[in-house]
């Protein structure tokens, strides 16, 4: 992204190769984008990166990485939640009429989901309430006019209530340009954080947590 005034522009957008792990391709990819910009990483002003929910691997690996980017550049740094960066999306294609909720994979026959309620007041923020919910919980917790969005979607589409919407499918997914722009207007509100403090919002302990804290229990 480029910022002219308070305005940003997308300068340069791709996506990671579906063949290869994040862990191998992110680094690469990041030089390709400084590259294809014409920048170097000391002429950054800001860095903004996913904080969750989401896999424990994905965001450990990205997480760390915008921080390392941002502690060695000088950029200051901000994190955004996924299911803001969907809500903004929605927002973007819909307007914000009604009740949205926007929904992510938790695995384990769960998701990951945030509502928002008439006007859609939170996602601006970049971090609004998560609950996890059971599939079948999430389902009957949905009424006509609730629009959904998220890419758990492309299983559950068919099994939405009537009356409920979902967003086009191609806007299911979370977009880099969609969370730069929320991580710009958190910046310019000072909503900052030191790349030393910044942590991956996991909203639940990983399964080897759970497993220790189960053993500990039992002793």
């Amino acid at each position: 992204m480029r910022a002219q005034g308070s305005h940003v522009e997308l300068a340069y957008a791709t996506e990671l190769p579906n063949d290869q792990r994040t862990a191998q391709s992110l680094l690469p990819m990041l030089s390709v984008v400084l590259k294809q910009c014409d920048w170097k990483p000391r002429e950054l002003d800001l860095v903004c990166t996913t904080i969750g929910p989401g896999l424990f691997t994905g965001l450990r690996l990205g997480i760390t990485t915008a921080k390392t980017l941002a502690y060695a550049s000088g950029a200051k740094l901000v994190g955004v939640a996924t299911l803001a960066t969907l809500a903004a999306i929605a927002a973007n294609v819909e307007g914000n009429n009604g009740r949205l909720w926007t929904i992510l994979d938790a695995q384990r026959q769960e998701l990951f989901a945030s509502c928002f309620e008439e006007g859609w007041q939170g996602y601006e923020n970049g971090l609004p309430a998560v609950q996890i919910l059971s599939i079948e919980e999430w389902l009957k917790q949905l009424r006509p006019g609730d629009l959904v969005t998220g890419p758990p979607l492309e299983k559950l589409s068919g099994r939405l209530p009537v009356g409920v919407k979902a967003v086009d499918p191609q806007f299911w997914k979370p977009q880099a340009a969609t969370l730069g722009r929320l991580g710009f207007a958190a910046q310019r509100l000072g909503q900052t954080v030191d790349p030393m403090q910044l942590v991956p919002n996991y909203c639940r302990k990983s399964a080897a947590e759970e497993k220790v804290e189960r053993t500990t229990n039992f002793e």
